[in-house]
Formats: structure tokens, C-alpha cells, sequence
């Protein structure tokens, strides 16, 4: 530190700063991170963990010449207890139980967050001259090195890592469903619709037809003498059945012809009474007309 503040005294005329602090430098990064964490979302509108490490480095050398020159609050020259830090000023992300906390949650919470300061920096931390001055194997001296997360920074990560867990899973599983249904549309080939579909659905009956009738003609089992002669009730029982099968199957084809020629007929049958009633009516009419 003494070698430090020799360096920029000898570069430019020594600067009060306000409460006694000492100037800084970017190697200071660890030490003043808490706060350069004030400073970020108070007058940057910016979030610290939510840089990436070179942003983060660069917002510290800006936060280093705003110190140096004395410009910065007064309340950061004097320090900042990082325990005292609510996980809001470390990140714009608001979780829905937070709003719901009681006052006694918060009362508890808050401390939680004195006892790790207390059990981090000591019952009473020092201001930030006096950790400057101090030697550095006192132990009243502040701790180098990153802050400890504070309870609500693990449990938001925890809370973190469980809701991208959970989105990775049911990105999978839509994932295997869309490229099993590709894998089905795949070997089932394209469906026809429309027109297409109606001509595929004719082909099928045509083919279950088909299938139909050659049943019918090869439809005899293996049978005995005397039933090829023609002896014994199941062998005319058997007859019947396939003579009714082909009727059927003849009155199902013909049905709806027959259905077709019928009403054809009857819409000609209407047509011509139609126009018989016309012709009566202009005959009448002429023969009123010229008697």
C-alpha cells in the first residue's frame, strides 16, 4: 500500500479525499468491491453479477479515477459492510417470495447477515482509512480477497441452477416427442388429403373388394367324400352361406346405382310434368286469346 500511494504521489500532488481514505488503484479490485457494487447500481444503473469479468474490470478502472478524484458519495470513502448488502443490489431480478417476506423474516435475515459480517470482518469493522493505514498482519485489519455470498445469494442460486434444470428437461422431452412424430411422418410418407385422399380411400375399398370376392370363389375346405358328393347338412349349410355372401356383396355394389338411376328418373319424371303444365297453360292462354 505504502509503495502504492508512493507511485501516484509521485505522479500527481497528493489529493485529500473525504473521511481521511486513500486513494485506490486496480489492484484494489477485491478490497473495494463492495463498494464498487453501491457505486454500480446507484449511479450506473448496472449490476455487478450480472457482468461478464470484463466489463466488471472495466466499470473499476471508472470506478478507481471517480475515487482517486473525490467525486464519489461520501459513504463510500467511509465503507460499506457487505453483510449489510440485500441480494436486490446485487441483481434486477425480483423473485416473487421475496415481496412476501414478513417483517420478522426480514428482522432474522438481517441478522443472518451481521453474524457472517461479525464472524468475516470482526464485531466492529473498521473504517476505511484505518484499513488502509493497518498493517497487514494486524488483526484488526479487513480480510483480502471476494466478499462471502450472502444467504440469499446461494439460495437464489440454488433457486437458479433448480429452474434451468427443470427447462433443460422439458426441452428434451419436446425435443424427443417432435423427432419422434418426424421419425413416424418419415416411414408413413406423406399423407394425401383432399381429392387425393378421397381417390386412396377408393382404391382401398376396391382392394377389400377384390380380396372380398377371391375369398368367396377359393372359400371350400378340405372335406370328406361324402360331403364333395354332396352328402350331409353342413356341406349345403356352407353353400348357402357363400351364395347369401355374393348376393350381399352384389346388392351392396348395385345399391347404389340403382339409388342413382332412380332419383335420375324421378327429376326427369318432375321435368316433364313441369313442362307439360307450361304448354297446357300457353295452349289455354292462345286459345282464350284467338277462340
Amino acid at each position: 500500500m505504502a509503495s502504492r500511494r508512493s507511485r501516484s504521489g509521485s505522479e500527481s500532488p497528493e489529493r485529500t479525499l473525504p473521511g481521511g481514505a486513500e486513494p485506490i488503484s486496480e489492484s484494489d479490485y477485491f478490497l473495494k468491491s463492495p463498494e464498487f457494487r453501491v457505486w454500480l447500481k446507484d449511479e450506473k444503473r448496472k449490476y455487478f453479477d450480472e457482468l461478464s469479468g470484463e466489463k466488471a474490470r472495466k466499470y473499476f478502472r471508472k470506478f478507481v479515477k471517480e475515487w482517486n478524484r473525490g467525486r464519489l458519495h461520501k459513504s463510500l470513502y467511509a465503507g460499506v459492510d457487505p453483510s449489510s448488502q440485500a441480494a436486490n443490489s446485487q441483481t434486477a431480478y425480483k423473485w416473487s417470495f421475496a415481496s412476501k417476506a414478513s417483517k420478522k423474516e426480514k428482522e432474522a435475515l438481517d441478522a443472518a447477515r451481521a453474524q457472517i459480517g461479525a464472524a468475516t470482518y470482526g464485531p466492529e469493522r473498521p473504517s476505511a482509512s484505518a484499513s488502509t493505514s493497518a498493517p497487514s498482519g494486524s488483526s484488526s485489519g479487513r480480510v483480502l480477497g471476494p466478499t462471502l455470498p450472502s444467504r440469499d445469494d446461494l439460495l437464489l442460486a440454488r433457486e437458479s441452477v433448480a429452474e434451468s434444470a427443470a427447462a433443460e428437461r422439458s426441452a428434451a422431452r419436446k425435443r424427443e416427442r417432435r423427432e419422434a412424430k418426424e421419425r413416424e411422418e418419415e416411414l408413413a410418407g406423406p399423407r394425401a388429403v383432399g381429392r387425393e385422399r378421397m381417390l386412396e380411400k377408393k382404391q382401398e375399398r376396391r382392394a377389400g373388394d377384390r380380396a372380398f370376392r377371391e375369398r368367396g370363389d377359393d372359400g371350400f375346405v378340405e372335406a370328406d367324400e361324402g360331403t364333395l358328393m354332396g352328402g350331409g347338412d353342413s356341406f349345403r349349410e356352407r353353400i348357402a352361406r357363400r351364395d347369401a355372401a355374393r348376393k350381399r356383396f352384389e346388392e351392396k355394389r348395385s345399391g347404389p346405382r340403382e339409388e342413382r338411376t332412380a332419383a335420375l328418373q324421378e327429376r326427369a319424371a318432375v321435368i316433364r310434368e313441369k313442362d307439360k303444365a307450361t304448354m297446357d297453360m300457353f295452349m289455354q292462354m292462345a286459345k282464350e286469346k284467338f277462340g
